[in-house]
């Protein structure tokens, strides 16, 4: 699979995209060696600096483990547990977002579980900025079936996602589950978030459910980790 240099989307990222991808499909299993840099660049026609890059983002998230003088390795699953948190982010902050870039795309085989998708599923990729109080806070990444959501993409994407979808199409999201991870910035967010690379960052990955436990959105939010703080309340 060759990749695609007039999407605007720069090609380490794509590459980053599909070796995540090839891990989460379990091609590549935990514990086990990927191919080397030269390798890769034959198979997918890029430079060895766009490799890099990619295999660097992807050990800087914890999903590779470089080791010196052997190889870059997939990482062990990371261990979860169950903690009921609520997000919400005051209303004074605003509610702004800055669309960056939106697409139909074949979605990412994390996202087709979390969606459950059936095969030939396509999802929306949208990714915008959140601003807080006009200044850039987080980049976010939405997934949605395009079925469900049929034009979608002609909606104002500045708004929220939660109220564009109880807005247009009727559908009001009453449950998430979500995941919470600290990572470092990689060289595409901190240039959005004009911030430096790999500074500390909040990861927050959000599944919007219905009342039905439908699950309808996967949100990637992640947010400078030198101008926010993720507070926590919680009752006995």
């Amino acid at each position: 699979m060759l990749l695609n240099g007039d999407k605007g989307i720069p090609l380490y990222y794509q590459l980053k995209k599909i070796i995540r991808d090839k891990i989460e499909a379990g091609i590549w299993s935990a514990g086990e060696q990927i191919p080397n840099e030269m390798q890769l660049v034959e198979a997918y026609q890029v430079s060895r600096a766009t490799v890099r890059q990619a295999v660097l983002d992807l050990v800087r998230e914890g999903i590779l483990i470089r080791k010196k003088g052997v190889g870059t390795f997939v990482s062990r699953p990371k261990l979860a547990g169950d903690l009921t948190i609520n997000f919400y982010y005051p209303e004074e902050f605003g509610t702004k977002h800055v669309p960056m870039s939106s697409q139909i795309i074949d979605p990412p085989s994390w996202v087709a579980k979390q969606l459950q998708t059936g095969p030939g599923m396509k999802v929306y990729e949208i990714i915008r900025v959140r601003l807080f109080n006009e200044e850039p806070a987080a980049v976010e990444t939405l997934y949605l079936p395009s079925d469900t959501f049929p034009d979608l993409l002609q909606a104002n994407l500045e708004e929220r996602i939660f109220d564009l979808l109880a807005a247009h199409f009727g559908v009001t999201i009453s449950k998430f589950v979500s995941y919470v991870e600290p990572v470092l910035l990689n060289s595409y967010e901190a240039s959005w978030l004009q911030a430096i690379q790999d500074q500390p960052a909040l990861k927050i990955i959000k599944i919007g459910m219905n009342q039905h436990d439908n699950p309808f959105v996967v949100t990637v939010s992640v947010f400078r980790g030198d101008r926010y703080k993720l507070s926590l309340n919680h009752t006995k």
